[in-house]
């Protein structure tokens, strides 16, 4: 028995041996790579069944820090409503469990945090569709976003013990006649018959919150828009009453007197923070992993020239959305990154930039990176559009421009592309168009910024090319038509001064008087002009003299008549300046 059992040992064992000398030559299949999740913000679908890479450490930091509200700020297409999908996935109590799906994770590895994990009722709003015709429009569509929260909810409705402000808000809401100032309510309401159902407070997550603030900003109903987020916000995140955590995502840090004045301390993590940096896009082992998982380690150095280079934080992040599309099609580098949703504001801005703007942008384009300014919080929203150098700031925090340095105390940073997709970004949305639209205004903002600055020299400069350029002898020469020249070529400033012209200001009327609109950070201007009779046949020395004199008069009087009485008043800075001018030149006295 032992004999025949040990024959048919080796009978097998020699089949086998055979068996693989016949396969040794094939070549073995490797296993199909997951699929890709292009366009998929599904965090359960996209573990169960895609490739991705593991951002549970945004969990972990959220629930060590403790945090009340966050709100994060990344560029378009950097997993902001993914990142939230999987917070709602880890957080909401549900009839099966989620548990399994974090097994393995980052956040799972720490065993306090797992008793989080399906415990709180969530609410997860988006609105980034949330752009109407006008402002009456863009809030019916928040509305609309909300109540399909409360539909997915509408169970707590019929709870015996359900606060009663609640089912009636919630009956108004679906047969829309919520009011106006009643929509401010509506986060707040929803919270609180949450908190009362469960026991628990909700988790908030709202997605892309300022979508709606920036498009009401470019189509003139911003004001309406940041009154109705400071309430329909607070009703729900101040205090922590009814809110476990409130997280939101966007594309601009702004001031947090604004938007967010209404909330008590809440954190803001932008692209110059370095907490929760790795968080959103892909780390350079990431894209190793993604690169090694679809069979092409290789394309690691074209994949960083291309995708790699956007700094959060100071870390090194990859556009995650264009190093997807990369793989899926077949690692053909190009910039997938100028396909996806503009921000309406830097469209905006940039449509009205001068050409000199431009033209540093396009420096930045040529010699690769520049300094300045650029600050790491962009102001309350209101004035965002008014502040000429916030192009430089809103560009870094919408991706087109990275800062390789952090902002020094004169709030100066040195900018550069982030990579080559954006660079080719660039050229073709920004400087082609340029190129094809010449647009006359280089004068225009000299004018504007050495008078705003400071600079008299600047400006008498700006004054004369413009004159000579554009203007002819027997037309400047009359004083009505000078004034009038200077008060049209300000008018840029408008957005950013009350200009007044030949109205009353301390003891008399001054020829100009610009007067800084609230919270607009530019010192206040007084400009007087003269212009001195010049006898025939007279020298340049004394043409040049008789200019002087009169730019000195004209000086004087600003003071005598105290222009500036009611901006000094106002703790207000002011530039005065004394301008004499005949035919194309001119001379000025500044103080």
């Amino acid at each position: 028995m032992r004999g025949a059992t040990g024959y048919g040992r080796i009978k097998g064992m020699k089949a086998r041996v055979k068996s693989g000398r016949r396969n040794a030559g094939r070549r073995q299949t490797p296993p199909k790579p997951p699929a890709l999740p292009i366009g998929n913000s599904d965090w359960a679908e996209v573990k169960a069944g895609y490739w991705s890479a593991d951002k549970t450490q945004l969990l972990s930091g959220l629930l060590e820090k403790k945090c009340t509200v966050a709100l994060f700020t990344r560029p378009r297409r950097f997993g902001k409503t993914f990142a939230l999908n999987m917070l709602q996935t880890f957080f909401e109590r549900t009839e099966k469990s989620n548990a399994h799906l974090f097994e393995g994770t980052k956040v799972w590895q720490n065993v306090a945090y797992r008793a989080e994990q399906g415990k709180y009722p969530v609410i997860f709003i988006t609105l980034k569709d949330a752009k109407g015709a006008n402002w009456a429009e863009t809030r019916d569509m928040i509305i609309d976003a909300v109540r399909d929260e409360y539909d997915r909810h509408r169970t707590i409705f019929s709870f015996k013990n359900c606060i009663e402000t609640a089912r009636v808000f919630y009956h108004q809401l679906c047969i829309k006649q919520i009011t106006p100032r009643n929509c401010q309510k509506a986060l707040g309401i929803l919270a609180s018959a949450l908190h009362a159902y469960y026991g628990e407070k909700p988790v908030i997550l709202i997605d892309e919150y300022d979508s709606p603030i920036n498009y009401a900003a470019t189509h003139g109903f911003g004001e309406e828009a940041l009154q109705f987020f400071r309430n329909f916000l607070s009703s729900a995140l101040k205090d922590g009453k009814h809110c476990r955590l409130g997280v939101m995502t966007g594309i601009l840090r702004v001031a947090k007197e604004g938007v967010l004045s209404g909330l008590n301390n809440p954190k803001v993590y932008s692209v110059f923070d370095a907490n929760f940096s790795d968080c959103f896009g892909f780390t350079g082992d990431e894209v190793r992993e993604l690169l090694a998982t679809y069979g092409h380690p290789e394309k690691m150095d074209e994949a960083k020239t291309w995708y790699d280079g956007y700094l959060f934080g100071g870390r090194e992040m990859y556009n995650p959305w264009s190093l997807l599309n990369y793989v899926d099609d077949g690692f053909k580098p190009q910039p997938y990154w100028t396909n996806t949703s503009s921000n309406d504001l830097v469209t905006d801005i940039l449509s009205r930039m001068t050409p000199r703007r431009r033209n540093e942008l396009a420096d930045i384009f040529e010699k690769g990176e520049r300094k300045v300014p650029c600050a790491e919080e962009l102001g309350p929203y209101g004035l965002i559009q008014k502040n000429p150098e916030i192009i430089w700031s809103l560009l870094v925090h919408t991706g087109y421009l990275k800062p390789m340095t952090s902002p020094d105390e004169n709030n100066q940073a040195v900018l550069a592309f982030p990579n080559r997709e954006l660079k080719r970004v660039f050229r073709d949305d920004i400087l082609l168009p340029i190129k094809c639209d010449p647009v006359a205004g280089d004068d225009l903002q000299d004018i504007f910024s050495s008078l705003t600055s400071g600079d008299a020299e600047g400006f008498r400069k700006s004054i004369e090319r413009f004159l000579v350029s554009s203007a002819s002898y027997f037309d400047t020469a009359r004083e009505d038509f000078f004034h009038g020249l200077i008060l049209g070529l300000l008018a840029i400033g408008r957005d950013y001064f009350e200009i007044r012209s030949n109205r009353e200001g301390g003891d008399g009327r001054p020829d100009i008087l610009m007067k800084p609109l609230p919270d607009v950070p530019l010192p206040g201007v007084v400009l007087e002009f003269k212009s001195p009779k010049i006898p025939a046949r007279a020298s340049q020395k004394r043409v040049d003299a008789l200019l002087a004199d009169a730019a000195k008069k004209a000086r004087k009087q600003i003071d005598e008549k105290r222009y500036a009485a009611e901006m000094e008043a106002a703790g207000i800075p002011v530039l005065k300046y004394g301008i004499g001018f005949i035919g194309k030149h001119v001379a000025i006295e500044k103080g």
